[in-house]
């Protein structure tokens, strides 16, 4: 429904044909439209012309203030008041969002797939992080594989990741150098493995590099560590209990204690195991 092909930070139309002085911005709903001075929009003309063929005029439109604030400021800081950030199609639909995440999320699958078949095994480093956050969000948000530059919350709680004085880069330096200079991690024992996957996923959450995709990151990393050592990899949306999941990450956060993120690891992937020898596709 939304047109991604152009990475000029907006300004699409579901419906409103654009040519006028100014250009319909999508609202929350299908009768509301953000307007977007003619000053601000990234298109040019013939490409505006080109979008607008194939939309229809709005009806009745309910005309809405702009709702990024602080346009020039860092990617991240962009918002809309229910917590949408800035994308590359100007998105206000949440549900949409979610499917091209979940595209995001496919691509990242296919590289660690690739990944956990080279020889030698691969090692994770920063610069494997950071494309990996690209392959997950570079098709939706101009922050991809960029640490973030603002203090984050979660929930109603809620949980918080301040920014530290000295920014992210410092702080993921210290985790690589402690964390992922250990990897490749190959070992016969599986409860060595479900240790350091949940530890690398543990406090990387704690951190939160980035300003989206954090918890796909995370299940995307354990998963290659799980795949190296022939294990099966979980998906990001087979939590069988959340409540379990977000407690073992609170614990990790608060007390550096990964044992119960570890026995859920062993859980799901067990779960995954099962599903395998009864031919369900993973």
């Amino acid at each position: 429904m939304w047109r991604w092909e152009e990475r000029d930070l907006g300004f699409r139309y579901r419906t409103g044909n654009g040519r006028g002085r100014h250009d319909h911005y999508q609202g929350r709903v299908a009768s509301e439209f953000y307007v977007v001075t003619a000053s601000q929009c990234r298109l040019e003309a013939r490409h505006a012309d080109r979008l607008a063929a194939h939309a229809s005029v709005p009806s009745s439109p309910t005309i809405v203030a702009n709702p990024w604030h602080f346009y020039d400021h860092d990617w991240d800081w962009i918002v809309t008041d229910d917590g949408i950030c800035l994308n590359w199609a100007g998105c206000l639909d949440r549900e949409e969002i979610s499917r091209r995440e979940d595209l995001g999320v496919g691509r990242a699958r296919v590289l660690m797939l690739e990944l956990a078949q080279t020889q030698p095994p691969t090692a994770i480093d920063l610069d494997l992080v950071r494309r990996l956050h690209l392959e997950l969000m570079g098709e939706i948000y101009p922050f991809a594989g960029e640490w973030r530059k603002v203090e984050m919350t979660k929930g109603d709680g809620p949980v918080k990741w301040p920014l530290p004085p000295g920014g992210i880069e410092p702080q993921m330096h210290e985790f690589a150098a402690r964390v992922l200079a250990r990897t490749p991690v190959l070992s016969a024992g599986d409860d060595e493995v479900f240790a350091f996957a949940a530890e690398l996923m543990g406090e990387l959450l704690a951190i939160h590099p980035f300003r989206e995709g954090n918890g796909r990151l995370a299940f995307q990393l354990g998963n290659l560590v799980l795949m190296q050592n022939a294990l099966l990899p979980i998906g990001p949306y087979d939590r069988v209990d959340e409540a379990r999941y977000f407690a073992a990450c609170e614990r990790s956060r608060v007390h550096c204690d990964q044992t119960a993120l570890a026995a859920l690891l062993r859980e799901w992937a067990d779960d995954a195991r099962e599903r395998w020898e009864a031919g369900v596709e993973l």
